[in-house]
């Protein structure tokens, strides 16, 4: 059976869905009155998904992740590739022993020790920064202190510093302190536009010419604004677990569905270049 057309499915799903429950998004997203997905469209393509990858659940007992640590790693990955971006972080923690003697290093020897990831000047900067304002708020070298900040303080406190985007924040939230935030990487953000889960670019030029106040006009479809709709729709049990199947890339929707493919979902099933996504997942040798 062929899957329809993403954009046909979307509107399916918004008929099927209706506007009731969909509150949140009056609340939250920059999309005011966009109505895909509902809550239950996010439910039924988790339920489908998860049969196939697995619902993924926080493992109990797991050992904390230093947040400066994660920040700091997350700096050192853009516009590079993992493997030279986990090195880069492996040289910085191997030739310093603690976050103060970052602080207090000379900058040359910082991007010395990153160089291999790139952008070892600029890095260095935010890098630094980052050690220094937090030492001098709080006497120490430190972001353990946000396990006791709110979803919307976690995001406060973070993204005022350079490097510091709300994809990186929504990790935080969601792995490392526990709130229920849904982080938009690249795949999430591709598979969201293929879904109709975000306006198209005429559907958004159409709302706009509409709009009798800047307040009502849709602003452009970025990661940033899909992050902010996603996150007001998507109900908090499942941004965890829908997160790490659509963003897995050794066991999630990611090995059948990737960049190249187009996945569609008509509220029951999904599909990958219009075969089901079971099947493609078994074709790729991702499940049996």
């Amino acid at each position: 059976k062929p899957a329809a057309k993403p954009r046909a499915l979307a509107k399916v799903a918004a008929r099927a869905g209706g506007v009731s429950g969909h509150k949140a998004i009056l609340g939250g997203s920059p999309f005011v009155g966009f109505q895909r997905p509902t809550p239950a469209d996010v439910v039924a393509l988790h339920r489908h998904l998860a049969a196939i990858f697995g619902e993924r659940r926080p493992t109990k007992g797991r050992q904390r992740r230093d947040i400066l640590g994660t920040v700091v790693g997350t700096i050192l990955s853009q516009n590079t590739t993992n493997t030279n971006s986990h090195a880069a972080y492996a040289n910085l923690r191997a030739k310093f022993k603690s976050w103060d003697e970052v602080r207090l290093a000379k900058p040359a020897a910082i991007e010395e020790a990153i160089r291999c990831g790139g952008l070892a000047p600029k890095k260095t900067k935010w890098i630094q920064h980052i050690c220094r304002t937090i030492h001098a708020e709080r006497g120490q070298t430190s972001l353990e202190y946000l396990r006791n900040e709110s979803k919307e303080g976690v995001h406060e406190q973070l993204e005022r510093f350079t490097g510091v985007g709300k994809k990186t924040v929504a990790i935080i939230n969601l792995f490392d302190v526990g709130h229920p935030d849904m982080a938009v990487d690249t795949h999430v953000f591709r598979y969201a536009e293929q879904l109709g889960w975000l306006p198209s670019a005429e559907e958004r030029a159409a709302h706009n010419s509409k709009a009798t106040s800047a307040k009502e006009r849709w602003p452009v479809v970025t990661r940033d604004t899909a992050y902010a709709h996603l996150d007001a729709v998507f109900p908090d049990k499942l941004k965890y677990s829908m997160h790490l199947i659509l963003t897995d890339t050794v066991g999630g929707l990611p090995t059948t569905c990737t960049a190249r493919d187009q996945l569609a979902f008509d509220g029951s099933k999904a599909f990958v270049n219009g075969v089901p996504v079971r099947e493609a997942a078994r074709e790729a040798g991702v499940v049996k």
